[in-house]
């Protein structure tokens, strides 16, 4: 098994798509759990539910919206830019947050 120091470096290919491993997997059922708890609670809830998700994590609390997508299928940059384009969501925002789930073991590259 591959240990968080020694996980090879991320690749940008353009036609690389990125997936959800099985820590990914459980994150996703983690976060819709919570999800459904803070919901009817208002913002402070879902705000809270959201941090204390990511805190259990090591990752931003943005990042659940990056599990959610990639969880029915594995995406490659350009999809996800494009799912969030109405957010306003950069194509570096994005590198950044897949950077941040490869680290935490929560994505990793799909072969081809």
């Amino acid at each position: 098994m591959t240990t968080e120091e020694s996980r090879p470096r991320l690749k940008w290919a353009r036609s690389q798509r990125f997936r959800l491993t099985a820590k990914g997997e459980e994150a996703h059922t983690s976060w819709k759990t919570a999800l459904a708890a803070a919901q009817n609670h208002g913002k402070s809830a879902f705000d809270a539910a959201q941090g204390d998700w990511a805190k259990s994590f090591k990752i931003s609390p943005d990042d659940a919206t990056y599990v959610t997508e990639l969880a029915p299928a594995p995406l490659r940059v350009e999809d996800i830019e494009k799912a969030f384009t109405d957010l306003g969501i950069s194509r570096q925002s994005v590198k950044d947050s897949l950077l941040r789930l490869y680290e935490a073991g929560l994505v990793e590259p799909a072969p081809v």
